[in-house]
């Protein structure tokens, strides 16, 4: 269960202790504290927890009370722990009941558009792309079929079942350079493994421009979107990322780029090695756990801070992160991987929210765990989100 926190909620327990509770590494008397203050809340919620959840708690406070009331060696009163876990588990059940009799008399919106929104779900995004050829052909990519899809001269083009565009080049000899490009469209994404053994992967609404082999000076390749590349080491051959106003240099190394058309910050993450970044006449070296930023409107400097890994990278690993992130930066996340239309209705606060889940979920998913703040509600029409406060 993850616990997501609303910047106007109050009486919340330390943000640093939510963030250690969704990672799983707090104390079980930590995981009891932010359980029970999660029960206290949910008159106010817009979901009840499930029956799993519940008891997950109940198991959670008994056993932090029972190290509570004594140590390692010696066991605790049964008569006077008894007492206070039936307690505990009294209140839980009182607890739901209200919040059950509670949502079972609303009328609101809210409630009608939750059960509008589970009638027209939105499935996630999948393996898909379509690789154009130098020659403008485009083939359509998806896990259907695998094996040998092409050939550009010397270069054969083959699929994995898995959803990965391998390139084998067989001779180095003299030939002209072939461009191609692999896009994935809004709801798609793609892995990608150039002639040099440079991993790539494609987050959705992404496009990447390579040659079908890369000559001895330089290797380089332009992206639009998002994408996470493992670059394999060639000091005498450095790999060129051409994005939106920015060059990113390097020899051999892990790293993210964020560089949406429609995003107005470039995000170059590095996770090790290292890399040298460049926009118009300002140059930075990152070093692991850095972040390099610009801002594409003014495009005046490169500002580096630390990094957020985890959060950083979790579309490629599958997952959705919020770490204190607000609602219209998250929706173009939920827009480009489930190719969704994000309307707003009404104004919106500068509420910060955390949370985490897997991107193999549904739509429904998602916004309800939103929704679950009681801050914001959506209505799902076809293709269409509504964002509602």
């Amino acid at each position: 269960m993850k616990f997501i926190l609303s910047g106007k909620m109050k009486n919340h327990p330390p943000e640093e202790l939510v963030h250690k509770y969704n990672l799983g590494i707090c104390s079980e008397e930590e995981r009891a504290l932010v359980e029970s203050w999660h029960l206290k809340e949910i008159s106010d919620a817009t979901e009840l927890p499930s029956t799993k959840d519940i008891w997950n708690a109940h198991k959670r406070i008994k056993k932090a009370l029972a190290v509570q009331t004594g140590n390692k060696n010696k066991s605790p009163n049964p008569i006077r722990l008894w007492i206070r876990l039936s307690g505990i588990a009294g209140a839980i059940f009182i607890i739901s009941i209200i919040a059950f009799l509670y949502l079972k008399s609303k009328t609101t919106p809210a409630t009608i558009n939750h059960s509008t929104a589970a009638k027209n779900d939105i499935l996630p995004g999948s393996f898909k792309a379509v690789l154009t050829l130098s020659t403008g052909q485009k083939i359509t990519l998806n896990k259907k079929y695998s094996g040998l899809i092409a050939k550009q001269g010397k270069t054969s083009i083959r699929k994995t079942i898995d959803g990965n565009l391998i390139y084998d080049h067989h001779s180095p000899g003299e030939e002209p350079q072939m461009m191609n490009t692999l896009e994935t469209p809004p709801g798609g994404e793609y892995q990608l493994t150039l002639p040099d053994g440079t991993k790539v992967w494609l987050n959705a609404g992404s496009l990447l421009t390579y040659p079908t082999f890369f000559n001895n000076k330089e290797r380089k390749v332009e992206l639009k979107g998002e994408a996470y590349f493992e670059v394999t080491r060639n000091v005498k051959s450095p790999f060129k990322v051409v994005s939106k106003n920015q060059v990113v240099e390097v020899l051999g190394t892990h790293f993210n780029i964020l560089a949406y058309p429609n995003e107005e910050k470039n995000k170059t993450t590095l996770l090790e090695g290292s890399i040298r970044i460049s926009s118009g006449k300002a140059k930075k070296k990152l070093k692991p756990g850095q972040e390099a930023i610009i801002t594409t409107s003014t495009n005046q400097d490169i500002l580096l801070e630390p990094a957020d890994l985890e959060k950083n990278i979790a579309w490629k690993n599958g997952e959705f992160i919020f770490k204190g992130e607000d609602l219209k930066n998250i929706m173009k996340q939920i827009s480009r991987w489930y190719n969704v239309e994000i309307v707003y209705q009404g104004k919106y606060d500068q509420t910060k929210y955390w949370g985490a889940i897997s991107r193999t979920k549904n739509i429904s998913a998602v916004l309800n765990m939103l929704r679950a703040t009681g801050k914001v509600n959506f209505k799902i029409e076809e293709r269409r989100v509504t964002v509602m406060n």
